[in-house]
């Protein structure tokens, strides 16, 4: 078969125009076929209430008298209006009212009549509702009367409301109840909302850098940070502060969390040797945006989630502000010249994965407990070349995926699977108590020191000066 040719717009358009004048046609006739039957209709009711007046009952008529009139009207109708609207078909209609003499009754006048009869009285403000649609004028007792009522509802309302809000005269107020939460036992960490006034962001910023700082690091108040940079008796956290609150060209607002990663870092910056220009690689540090310094690694919202600054020549110990690094997973200063005690506030932040502190100058004994709580996800710990470094490992360290330390200074002692074999257990009791072991337990055997590097002679520069027992 072939194709159909294809409608055009115009053709389409003709066509569904067509459709509706047609329909609106025959709409048109239907609605003069149904005035014609009204309109017949209507002749039709009013030829039927003139043949009932023309058509009377008297007492002189009989039967036949009243049938030849029925039937001369019918046939003048031409015998089509057999039905009135007051009683039916007259053919039927009873011949005893007739035969006893009575007069006789127009059914459509005699059913108005018994309605009036019926019907009450009406208010005639009422009647004025019912045909205006608006009330009747109000007379003068009944505005007065409603005028009362008005000031009564007033009256009342306000009598009510002295009375149950303790308002009254004469009537002492009962005490408020007691409140139903007791104080809290120490104040939140940090305020609901940030003060206000010229200087809410330096007072603000003062108060979290001191919870983070240990005592005798900072001045009372933020004022006196000022000319901290030419103080040669400035602590790190002096300088790094008076940094981070006035020399800033980010200005970051203190409730931004990088604000207080910021500050960590440009303690370890004064402590740590990089002010003193001792680091082989210092780039970028102390300005610009901090996910930019050398060694920081940033995710996309720049919060710090890496700091690698390995074989660096970094010195000094480990500093206690490390702990603002929340977002910490991946710690290496390995190969460098960090001393003194390792501080538990300084490697134990809630997403730390991977220390790696081998071949330092570390001493005393290592916070094992304290680094990785129950459920940490510590998972890498290089402690070794350390050799001053001791301590006792505990079971919770048995899921590590890799230690590596200097075993002849920690406790338990591990134990060779088999003679001549460099595998060990981690401790006797790992798989026994446990049900695990690290993946890699590894054993030092080899002695090192970390990289010795000429210090840099001093400059006119402050970098600060470590408070004592810091």
């Amino acid at each position: 078969m072939g194709k159909k040719s294809k409608m055009s717009a115009e053709d389409a358009l003709e066509k569904k125009m067509k459709s509706k004048r047609k329909q609106a046609k025959k709409a048109k006739s239907m609605e003069n076929a149904l005035e014609a039957k009204i309109r017949k209709k209507k002749a039709a009711e009013a030829e039927e209430e003139k043949m009932e007046e023309s058509v009377g009952f008297t007492s002189g008529q009989d039967d036949e008298e009243y049938g030849r009139k029925i039937k001369a009207k019918e046939a003048e109708a031409g015998g089509s209006h057999l039905f009135t609207s007051g009683g039916g078909d007259v053919r039927n209609r009873p011949r005893q009212q007739l035969q006893q003499n009575q007069p006789a009754v127009d059914p459509l006048r005699a059913a108005q009549q018994e309605r009036d009869a019926n019907k009450k009285e009406m208010n005639s403000r009422f009647q004025d509702l019912h045909s205006t649609g608006q009330w009747g004028a109000l007379g003068k007792v009944e505005k007065y009367c409603i005028c009362l009522l008005g000031l009564g509802a007033i009256g009342a309302a306000i009598y009510f409301g002295l009375r149950f809000s303790g308002g009254g005269a004469g009537k002492t107020p009962s005490p408020t109840q007691q409140p139903t939460k007791s104080p809290t036992a120490s104040p939140s960490a940090a305020p609901s909302m940030e003060p206000t006034g010229p200087s809410y962001r330096a007072e603000y910023a003062f108060e979290l850098m001191t919870a983070a700082s240990p005592k005798l690091t900072l001045p009372q108040t933020p004022d006196e940070l000022v000319g901290a940079s030419n103080d040669p008796s400035s602590t790190p956290q002096e300088l790094a502060a008076e940094f981070i609150l006035y020399d800033d060209e980010l200005e970051i607002q203190a409730r931004d969390p990088r604000f207080m990663e910021r500050y960590a870092l440009s303690v370890f910056y004064y402590q740590n040797g990089g002010c003193e220009l001792s680091w082989f690689t210092s780039t970028n540090w102390g300005s610009g945006e901090h996910c930019n310094w050398h060694g920081v690694v940033c995710n996309l919202q720049n919060r710090v989630v890496e700091i690698n600054l390995g074989s660096n020549n970094v010195s000094g110990k480990l500093p206690v502000e490390f702990s603002q690094l929340l977002e910490l997973g991946t710690m290496d200063l390995s190969n460098n010249r960090l001393s003194g005690r390792v501080s538990s506030e300084s490697l134990s932040m809630p997403k730390m994965f991977t220390i790696q502190l081998n071949s330092n100058l570390l001493t005393g004994e290592f916070p094992f407990i304290e680094i990785k709580p129950e459920g940490a996800i510590l998972d890498t710990l290089w402690i070794q070349e350390n050799i001053q470094l001791s301590g006792s490992i505990p079971e919770s360290y048995c899921t590590m995926g890799s230690v590596t330390l200097d075993c002849d200074n920690f406790k338990p002692q591990p134990t060779f699977l088999d003679d001549g074999s460099s595998t060990t257990t981690f401790q006797a009791q790992c798989l026994e108590e446990v049900g695990a072991q690290p993946r890699e337990f590894t054993c030092n055997d080899e002695t090192s020191s970390p990289v010795s590097v000429p210090v840099p002679s001093p400059s006119d520069r402050i970098c600060g000066v470590p408070a004592a027992g810091t």
